[in-house]
């Protein structure tokens, strides 16, 4: 979905074109508002904040102090909004919704990849995400440097336990899946499954749910396939799963567990 597209149907949600409190107050054509951090994070969603003002009201400006990627301390001003007051109160919270969630994802992103930073390993997010909002979370996992496992449904082949349990024989739906020409990941519960998968020629296997005594067992036996963890990962246990010889941890968390940052919009 396009940026456009998608802030279009977040600000229909919101009813902009119908404020009731807005058109109570009078019109003012020149106003000012800043936008504050309100504690120490990074931040990213500029690009999204703007283009949520400039579809409610095209004459509206900004200076901005700071870049998508920065971090910045508590109470800094990140952006001046100049225009109408009655634009600046219309988009001021589907604005801040998606400055919010985008820089809370981005920043925990790069709480990850800190614990990992001297392995060799590629941290990878997934679709657990709030329904149609996943384009803005996929692009703030991707500017932190964390791919998706895969973006939806048509993007990559995933063969998980309930799939198998519809096939007498995994060979039959994991050959066919190599001749999508996609990339083919195959979910493995146990190291003896993990181990027969490594016949195959799929891009990865997918250790679900596996203990870390598990992961230590089946690196030794250095598989031809790559190999990628996930199952309640979160920033205090990854460093037990992120053992040589795991090529990909995929973790829910950095999309299903939005964790917020907190601005505010004053008009000064």
């Amino acid at each position: 979905m396009k940026i456009n597209e998608h802030i279009n149907m977040a600000l229909k949600e919101d009813g902009y074109k119908k404020d009731i409190t807005t058109n109570l107050v009078p019109l003012i054509n020149k106003c000012k508002a800043i936008i504050k951090i309100k504690e120490n994070s990074h931040v990213y969603g500029l690009k999204w904040l703007k283009q949520v003002f400039k579809q409610v009201d095209k004459k509206i400006k900004f200076k901005t102090y700071v870049n998508d990627g920065d971090y910045v301390n508590k109470n800094k001003i990140i952006i001046d909004i100049y225009g109408t007051n009655h634009s600046i109160l219309k988009g001021e919270r589907v604005a801040l919704n998606y400055l919010q969630a985008m820089s809370g994802t981005y920043d925990l992103c790069k709480k990850f990849q800190k614990k990992v930073k001297d392995k060799n390993i590629k941290l990878l997010h997934t679709r657990k995400t709030l329904p149609l909002f996943r384009a803005p979370l996929i692009e703030s996992c991707k500017a932190a440097g964390c791919n998706a496992h895969r973006e939806n449904l048509s993007s990559a082949v995933l063969i998980k336990e309930n799939h198998l349990k519809f096939m007498e024989n995994p060979n039959d739906i994991i050959n066919q899946a190599i001749k999508n020409n996609k990339i083919v990941v195959v979910e493995a519960k146990t190291i003896k499954f993990a181990k027969t998968l490594d016949q195959y020629k799929i891009n990865r296997i997918l250790l679900d749910n596996f203990t870390a005594a598990m992961l230590r067992k089946i690196v030794k036996y250095k598989l031809k396939s790559k190999l990628e963890v996930s199952g309640s990962v979160n920033l205090k246990n990854i460093n037990n799963f992120a053992v040589k010889g795991v090529d990909y941890i995929s973790i829910g968390a950095l999309t299903k567990n939005i964790e917020s940052r907190d601005f505010s919009l004053l008009i000064v």
